[in-house]
């Protein structure tokens, strides 16, 4: 009987179905660790929300207390935004950060999914929108870092 149990088991894990079944029982990101991971300086480039017009700015992330900030520079102004890190709900429960700032003096909000490069630096993308559902077209935003 342990046999059949066993192949079984075997062929979920060759198909990949075993994979999707356990990363359900995942545990949650160490928050503590990813902070440190994802602090520094990044590159960012951008386009605005319900437009076709693009920016480029930097971005420094800085671990304060239990929490990520980010100071954001774009075109000489400069924003403040506390990061907090989420799922997006589904299957595969995506883990995404989200942050509320000011993007030429109007308020936004962002949700962006992060990576690591081959070179395990971070590098972030995401989607920008004015809260309460008044965008029509989201922006898009990717961060690149800054390497020392």
């Amino acid at each position: 009987m342990r046999a059949p149990s066993l192949l079984i088991a075997l062929l979920l894990l060759v198909m990949g179905a075993a994979p999707r079944c356990l990363a359900a029982a995942d545990p949650p990101p160490d928050e503590e660790s990813l902070r440190g991971f994802m602090a520094g300086d990044y590159d960012l480039i951008g386009r605005r929300p319900d437009s076709t017009k693009t920016y480029a700015g930097r971005i420094t992330l800085r671990v304060v207390g239990d929490a990520l900030q980010a100071t954001r520079t774009i075109g000489g102004v400069t924003s403040q935004a506390v990061l907090r890190f989420d799922t997006i709900a589904g299957a595969d429960r995506i883990p995404v950060l989200r942050a509320q700032f000011t993007l030429g003096g109007i308020k936004h909000e962002a949700i962006y999914q992060w990576r690591s490069d081959p070179d395990n630096y971070p590098r972030f993308t995401g989607l920008v929108y004015r809260p309460n559902n008044r965008t029509k077209k989201p922006g898009l935003e990717a961060w690149f870092p800054v390497r020392p």
